[in-house]
């Protein structure tokens, strides 16, 4: 646009042009306060940025972010396994056994020695003589004499004549080994006769009966004598024509 000479005159002054930004620098990491610095340890390392001391396995400050270097203290603290495990307890030996010496013989002496005893003699049996075989008939003994002869005359109505011993009853039996000569048996409907009741036999030809524990006993008349009662299991000598009462009945010896 054209201006004249008595237009006032207005500079308005050029605004220089900007200059390109400078590249903004990147911020630095705030720094924290430096920690207390910790007793030296022979196996530690501190971060040499913050001074945190970091495991000795770290590879970054887990503070700060810094690498970390293995000193060269590292090194020198590292020991063999030997030096720093715990030395192994190596086993007891195992004991040994400590034998005592034999103390010495005397001179001349001998050792006793346990003998086995002797195996005793075996008992030899005689061998059994042999037996000719027996061809020869058995001889008979002849007995002895029978005794005397003795009737025995019952209430019943019987009568026996006897010259041993024997057993009367109303159903007589010997005891086993016991052996008579005379087996009597009367009738006695009303049962007061004992089974084996009464027993007799003679002594050098004089008669003797016993009683054999009968259940109502048994008693002796003798002519011109008194009653005797019969003791059970006593022999009593009676002469001929004595009356011996059994039970409700009786026998007469003659």
């Amino acid at each position: 646009m054209p201006f004249s000479a008595s237009d006032p005159l207005s500079i308005t002054p050029a605004t220089p042009p900007e200059p390109d930004d400078p590249p903004l620098a990147q911020p630095a990491a705030p720094i924290s306060p430096p920690a207390p610095a910790a007793a030296p340890r022979p196996a530690e390392r501190g971060c040499p940025r913050c001074a945190a001391s970091p495991e000795p396995e770290d590879v970054y400050c887990g503070t700060c972010g810094e690498q970390l270097d293995r000193p060269a203290v590292e090194e020198t603290v590292a020991s063999p396994a030997s030096s720093v495990s715990s030395p192994i307890p190596e086993s007891a030996p195992a004991p040994t056994a400590i034998v005592a010496p034999r103390p010495a013989l005397a001179p001349g002496s001998v050792p006793a020695v346990a003998l086995a005893p002797a195996p005793s003699a075996v008992a030899s049996t005689p061998p059994e003589p042999t037996l000719e075989p027996d061809t020869e008939n058995t001889r008979l003994v002849p007995r002895g004499s029978p005794g005397a002869r003795f009737v025995l005359q019952f209430s019943t109505g019987e009568s026996y004549t006897v010259l041993g011993s024997g057993i009367i009853g109303r159903n007589p039996s010997p005891e086993p080994g016991e052996a008579v000569d005379h087996i009597v048996t009367i009738v006695d409907p009303g049962r007061s006769v004992s089974k084996s009741h009464l027993e007799f036999g003679q002594d050098n030809g004089v008669f003797w009966v016993s009683d054999r524990h009968s259940g109502n006993g048994s008693v002796i008349r003798e002519p011109g004598s008194e009653a005797r009662y019969c003791e059970p299991g006593r022999r009593y000598r009676v002469v001929r024509g004595t009356r011996i009462d059994i039970g409700e009945q009786f026998v007469v010896v003659s």
